[in-house]
């Protein structure tokens, strides 16, 4: 019996790393975009926190120092949701090449299932036929 060998596993193999290296890129990505988004809640919060305790009563010494500091705390803010901004595209393109892969392998191993689908049709033919000439060369002769 021929043994099954698909010409293009070696392609399959090729595209299966690959999509196995986007998958870890996809997931580096992903947690580098929670991390800017962990660290733009925090700088929000503690805006939220500084406008709260800007209600109290200061002197106006105090109170130019909380102002100086909000606005600091504004721009990192806004320097944060760029940052954040990027980390979100980038995981989003990451994901998009790990999708394209993970079709492009699926499609090579669905055509490999197919062809060897195929060859173990075709050896259960010849296997058939095998059967069916040593019937024939048994099988008793008139005389």
């Amino acid at each position: 019996m021929k043994r099954f060998r698909f010409r293009l596993q070696r392609i399959l193999d090729i595209r299966d790393q690959i999509r196995d290296e986007l998958r870890q890129e996809l997931v580096r990505k992903n947690l580098a975009r929670d991390h800017e988004l962990s660290v733009l809640a925090e700088l929000e919060e503690e805006s939220l926190r500084v406008m709260i305790q800007e209600g109290g009563t200061y002197s106006a010494s105090e109170l130019m120092m909380f102002g100086d500091y909000r606005l600091r705390l504004k721009v990192r803010i806004e320097e944060q949701q760029g940052r954040a901004a990027v980390a979100m595209q980038e995981a989003e393109e990451a994901r998009a090449r790990y999708v394209e892969a993970s079709k492009e392998a699926k499609a090579l191993e669905m055509l490999r299932q197919k062809r060897k689908a195929e060859h173990d049709e075709q050896v259960l033919k010849e296997e058939g036929a095998q059967l069916d000439e040593l019937a024939v060369q048994r099988a008793p002769r008139p005389s």
